[in-house]
């Protein structure tokens, strides 16, 4: 028999908590609780529900299947996931609007072929995109459907399983497990459970789309990362043609490579690391830098862009695209300190072209190198790469990989400055006077 009891859900982390409070007690987010219905189940004796028999199995009886890893077809798809595709595998697969997913997603089922779930589109209208791709639309089913329970039958009495199932988008899907309504917390964590468990049970392949919130996490609860085996993540700027699919989690595989794609008219195309060129050749410009960043196992050139402007508010502002805001507010202060020059005043952009965004901390010398040609008014050098971490005191350390970046850079007719403090940029732009 169902009981439901009125409990207070966080949004953020996906904790339920008796009672409401302004700060989740787990996550420390501020007015995150969100009432809702909980679901117990119990038993006629008043005891928890029991199933009739229960099975251990050893792992010393569980005899692998060569089948058990399915390929995309996609290199770089496969590179990110590992070597591809696990049976009984969740993937949930996120993204901002208009970047490109369903382009990707649906690229990958040409390939294999499966079940596409459509809670936000048409047969009509992926149709459309099928046929504008190029790929075999015999490999499509769509099944137009927003009820998890709608989807879970056509799944238990299907005779012929498809291999692959795409879920387009979890917070469109609703189950009459929970109330509230599409994309609430309850009815995400809910109808991930229920797809969860069914793909465990049949031994399909899912991949869960989910939609980005403007500070760029996945809506919903933060649980539903935490239910899935893998987090993948399809970012790059739109008014570019650079794609980059992350992976935060796996517990297949690796969780520290990238897949690099192109946007061209015929959908995205594969970039191997040879044909990556994010830095127009020959061109010295002032406030430009150069720094060989690792992405995932492979080394990358960009061009990491600074204005240096005199501030006329009572507040100067600091704007920073592709790398992190408290990483860049620190090296603000590392050049106001170590290079003596005055930021107090001056208004401090700096960008990444291309549209990625750098985590790399090898990036941090280019960074302050751009900043400081931007205020003296000097070029760097057009062949000059910067590669180095920058500590609180102006050091410069060396990074990871650091013969793969310089080999690189070799590679392109560049050459890596090393320097031991960022007070020897002073020395590069009074040599170029």
């Amino acid at each position: 028999m169902k009981q439901a009891e009125r409990v207070f859900v966080c949004a953020n982390c996906g904790n339920e908590f008796n009672k409401w409070s302004g700060q989740c007690p787990i996550c420390k987010e501020w007015n995150s609780l969100k009432e809702t219905k909980s679901l117990k189940f119990e038993s006629r004796k008043g005891g928890r529900v029991r199933r009739e028999r229960v099975e251990v199995v050893s792992l010393g009886s569980v005899k692998q299947k060569t089948e058990e890893i399915f390929s995309t077809q996609i290199g770089e798809f496969d590179r990110v996931l590992g070597k591809g595709m696990v049976r009984g595998q969740v993937i949930l697969f996120a993204g901002e609007p208009g970047i490109g997913k369903s382009t990707l997603i649906t690229q990958l089922m040409g390939k294999v072929g499966g079940l596409y779930v459509a809670g936000e589109e048409s047969a009509g209208q992926i149709s459309l995109r099928v046929k504008r791709l190029g790929l075999d639309i015999n490999k499509f089913g769509v099944l137009e459907s927003n009820s998890i329970e709608e989807l879970v039958d056509f799944l238990d009495r299907v005779t012929n399983l498809p291999k692959l199932v795409v879920v387009d988008s979890i917070q469109t899907m609703v189950t009459e497990a929970t109330t509230g309504i599409a994309g609430s917390v309850s009815q995400v964590r809910e109808a991930a459970f229920k797809i969860i468990e069914i793909t465990k049970r049949l031994g399909m392949i899912t991949i869960i789309v989910g939609q980005v919130t403007k500070e760029g996490d996945i809506a919903g609860p933060k649980l539903l990362e935490h239910m899935v085996d893998t987090v993948l993540y399809f970012e790059g700027d739109k008014n570019s043609d650079l794609r980059i699919l992350r992976v935060t989690k796996n517990r297949f595989g690796p969780t520290d490579e990238v897949g690099i794609f192109k946007m061209t008219e015929k959908g995205l195309m594969e970039v191997k690391g040879e044909e990556i060129s994010l830095v127009e050749d020959g061109k010295d410009k002032v406030g430009s830098a150069i720094a060989a960043v690792i992405e995932g196992t492979r080394p990358m050139m960009v061009e990491i862009q600074a204005l240096v402007t005199e501030c006329f508010g009572p507040m100067p502002k600091r704007v920073f695209s592709g790398i992190d805001y408290n990483r860049g507010q620190l090296l603000v202060a590392v050049a106001q300190k170590v290079l003596g020059v005055p930021l107090y005043k001056y208004d401090v952009y700096v960008a990444v072209t291309g549209g990625i965004r750098v985590e790399d901390t090898g990036a941090d010398l280019a960074v302050v190198a751009a900043m400081w040609s931007s205020y003296k008014e000097k070029s760097l050098g057009a062949r000059k790469v910067f590669v180095g971490e920058v500590s609180l005191l102006g050091e410069v350390k060396k990074v990871r990989r650091w013969e793969k970046r310089t080999n690189e850079a070799k590679a392109l007719g560049r050459e890596v400055v090393e320097m031991g403090n960022v007070r020897e940029l002073k020395k590069i732009v009074d040599d170029r006077s």
